[in-house]
């Protein structure tokens, strides 16, 4: 029995949204499918190109897949004559195993992109994406051209997205991208010149986006040093029109700080250094900033506050402070930091650096603290106290380095070395289940304080907060627990025993199950509290026994001799 054709009897609109995502060539290809289909392709308002529709191989200068690309571009754009949908949707992917000139090849064929965006079908075209990359560099010397003679869906472009390109020659004086909504560039290169230029030929701009811009400055062509020495010394302003509500600045590190004049920005996204950030009292802060998410990181990829290139430059907290305390209407900060206790303010210098943010409801904070707890807490109180209506808090920690500086790499190890870190982790997992057996008593229901008397939270203890008092119903802990004593562990005690109108609290703290005493704690330390029921979340339990050896091969007069000298009794 044949099988329905289920596709054929879907509407026409959801066949053209299907083909709206498919290469040109391959929607060209599906008039061959039946009569329904035959000019079907012809009313889909958008076509795609990407280099990878003609095969993996790259030829030695990319002019052949170029040929191949634009010529079908080209027919896509004009079949049909009259019968042609408007082309609201263009789309360009050119991709390389090598180096970007072989992409600059592919888009310099001829008839190439001018050709395209010539065509009548695309003169009203709505959203324009550009991305070229290589496996082994990152930009190229093509340039769009941004000129109403050269860019003639430039008034009615509504999004335009450019990735490893640069941008070409300014329009002339006036509004040239009338309907401008968002501009995204990755990787790309410009002048800042020209792209101030398009920031003031774009009125209605509400979403900038910003991501590994290269800079390039007229001393650089004239000899007058390195591109570097010329660059880092330089620190550039943008003036984005006043529509725009939304700003993501990632790792624009190129110049010495990328300033914007963004008085009317919502959101802000940013990744970078400390002391680049990008609103500064002489640029213009934005008053009404409500949503930022700031990762303040280092070229090596780490998140951490580098020196400034000043000789006196001011200490980290200082300049943290500094930078967003005039957001005072915040109702959503996420942060991410090396180092906890670079922003601590401690109690002598409050009065100095703290802001309030009276309208903040979500923080979310991500670090390390290294070896000094006692800084940690004191940027935990800091926030605590200048929040007093936060209402969300999600914390988590690490003991040493950035949880995301960089990726983690598979190591192919010989079975021997396998079965010797097997061994480790087994002895590892006793010395830890003797330890849970010994400070048993230590976490009785009277007797926690004796727990964590290492931990020093006097920052915390010694002062009320009221966002503790009457606002905080949700807290999530997330860290790699190391020990029963430990800061996080404390700092999960003293949240859920103060937070007055807690309704939810989630601890992840690994996939030890020897550890997962500390969720059933939560409850315990809760019981004093007027309102002692709360959802209480923790690490989903795995199906395997409680205590396991990872290594087959292991001799297990080894492991008892171990047990039996830690005192634990070890089962055959």
């Amino acid at each position: 029995m044949a099988a329905a054709d289920r596709l054929s009897a879907l509407p026409d609109s959801a066949l053209l949204q299907v083909l709206s995502f498919l290469p040109a060539g391959a929607a060209a290809r599906t008039s061959a499918l039946s009569r329904r289909w035959r000019g079907l392709w012809l009313q889909a308002d958008a076509v795609n190109l990407d280099t990878g529709s003609y095969g993996r191989y790259d030829d030695h200068d990319g002019r052949m897949k170029g040929r191949w690309l634009f010529r079908d571009a080209i027919a896509a754009v004009t079949a049909g004559g009259r019968r042609r949908c408007p082309v609201r949707k263009l789309s360009v992917l050119v991709s390389s195993s090598n180096h970007m000139d072989y992409c600059e090849d592919v888009m310099r064929t001829s008839p190439g992109m001018d050709a395209v965006l010539a065509a009548p079908a695309t003169r009203r075209l709505e959203e324009l994406r550009l991305v070229l990359r290589a496996d082994f560099s990152w930009r190229c010397g093509y340039e769009l051209p941004i000129t109403r003679r050269l860019l003639p869906c430039a008034a009615s472009l509504r999004v335009l997205e450019l990735a490893g390109c640069a941008l070409g020659p300014p329009p002339a004086a006036g509004a040239a991208f009338v309907r401008l909504d968002t501009l995204r560039l990755t990787l790309c290169s410009s002048s800042p010149e020209n792209l101030q230029a398009v920031l003031d030929a774009a009125p209605s701009l509400a979403t900038l986006f910003l991501d590994n811009i290269s800079f390039t400055t007229e001393e650089e062509l004239g000899g007058c040093g390195s591109w570097y020495e010329v660059m880092r010394k330089r620190r550039f302003l943008l003036r984005c029109p006043r529509s725009v509500s939304a700003v993501t600045l990632l790792r624009c590190h190129d110049t010495d700080g990328l300033d914007l004049d963004a008085r009317g920005v919502r959101f802000l996204r940013y990744e970078g250094y400390l002391d680049h950030f990008p609103f500064t009292s002489a640029s213009g802060m934005p008053a009404n900033l409500e949503h930022a998410e700031l990762r303040f990181c280092a070229a090596d990829g780490t998140c951490r506050n580098p020196p400034s290139s000043e000789e006196e430059a001011q200490p980290p907290h200082a300049m943290f402070w500094e930078s967003i305390g005039s957001f005072s209407r915040l109702r959503f900060l996420k942060l991410k930091l090396l180092d906890i206790n670079d922003i601590a303010v401690h109690p002598e210098q409050e009065a100095t650096f703290l802001k309030q943010f009276p309208d903040l409801k979500f923080l979310k904070l991500k670090g390390s603290y290294e070896n000094d707890k006692r800084g940690a807490a004191v940027a935990i109180a800091n926030f605590l106290h200048c929040c007093p209506a936060l209402q969300e808090l999600r914390l988590k920690f690490k003991i040493h380095g950035d949880p995301d500086a960089s990726p983690k790499v598979i190591i192919h190890l010989s079975e021997g070395r396998k079965a010797q870190l097997g061994l480790e982790k087994s002895m590892e997992l006793l010395k830890r289940l003797k330890s849970e057996t010994s400070t048993s008593a230590c976490y009785g229901v009277d007797d926690d304080d004796r727990c964590c008397d290492d931990v020093d939270l006097s920052a915390l203890q010694a002062r009320r907060f009221p966002c503790l008092e009457s606002h905080l119903r949700k807290i999530r802990l997330k860290f790699e627990l190391q020990d029963f004593n430990c800061f996080e562990v404390k700092i999960a005690k003293f949240l859920v025993e103060n937070a007055v109108v807690l309704e939810a609290m989630q601890v992840h703290d690994g996939d030890q199950r020897v550890c997962d005493h500390i969720h059933r704690k939560l409850a315990i330390w809760r019981a004093g509290s007027s309102n002692s029921k709360i959802d209480i979340v923790g690490e989903k339990v795995k199906t395997r026994p409680l205590f396991q050896f990872e290594v087959i091969d292991l001799c297990p007069k080894t492991l008892k001799a171990f047990a039996s000298q830690q005192g634990i009794k070890v089962f055959s």
